[in-house]
């Protein structure tokens, strides 16, 4: 397998440019409204219904292969966000409730070649999140 980290991070850079929901290094707000540092850019605005970040990932061989996904619950109790793989719905993901950013991680099936990762929010899906990154192993 193919490890592009300058790749993902200039398409997550280029996507967090163009979005309206970006942020910068900063303090955010956790749900009781204590501050957390984040570490340069993130994305928010995945409360708004239809909101969606897309990540673009090479592979040299179809397969399953492991997504570590870094994100930031800012709402009280567990927030949702759709997960999709090359257009296709594969799972709501659950961020837990919690006081700093952490890493959710689930198996994904991808094509050889370039695959489109995607998070959305769609109508079932509820609470507030921050994503920072993501990683293919």
């Amino acid at each position: 397998m193919k490890r592009y980290p300058q790749y993902l991070w200039f398409v997550v850079l280029a996507l967090l440019l163009i979005c309206t929901g970006c942020s910068k290094e900063g303090e955010t707000e956790d749900g009781n409204n204590q501050p957390v540092k984040a570490e340069g850019f993130y994305v928010k605005g995945l409360e708004n219904i239809n909101a969606r970040v897309e990540f673009d990932v090479e592979v040299d061989a179809a397969g399953t292969y492991t997504l570590h996904i870094m994100a930031f619950n800012y709402s009280k109790g567990t927030a949702t966000g759709s997960l999709y793989v090359n257009s296709q719905r594969q799972s709501q993901l659950g961020f837990q409730e919690q006081s700093n950013w952490s890493e959710e991680v689930v198996q994904v099936s991808l094509a050889a070649g370039i695959n489109q990762i995607a998070f959305q929010r769609d109508a079932s899906d509820n609470g507030q999140f921050y994503l920072d990154y993501i990683e293919i192993d």
